[in-house]
């Protein structure tokens, strides 16, 4: 008999709600994070896989601040990944950043 143990990766998808902490005007989706939960980095990597026309941030308490598993910080993991992050409050240049839809428009 012929056969392969594990030897092939088949991706699925999990059906689940999200509700982002905020929405800024511009379309760009903030999550606020005291405590960046493991389970929390797979969702935010699901949704930015799953809609890349979307744009996902990360609001830190502390970027100093280790994810759950511990592997990473909170801005080595946003780095890792391709998240933007900032810490404490939402910058004002993210608010006043002109959306994808914006720039098209100009060109």
């Amino acid at each position: 008999m012929s056969y392969t143990y594990e030897d092939e990766r088949i991706a699925y998808l999990v059906e689940r709600k999200y509700i982002p902490d905020f929405r800024l005007a511009n379309g760009i989706y903030v999550e606020a994070k005291g405590w960046f939960k493991d389970e929390d980095c797979r969702k935010m990597r699901l949704l930015k896989a799953q809609y890349p026309d979307k744009e996902f941030r990360m609001l830190f308490q502390r970027l100093k601040g280790k994810v759950q598993s511990k592997r990473y910080t909170n801005v080595e993991w946003c780095e890792r990944y391709g998240f933007k992050y900032c810490e404490g409050r939402v910058p004002e240049a993210w608010v006043l950043e002109e959306t994808l839809d914006e720039k098209q428009r100009e060109d």
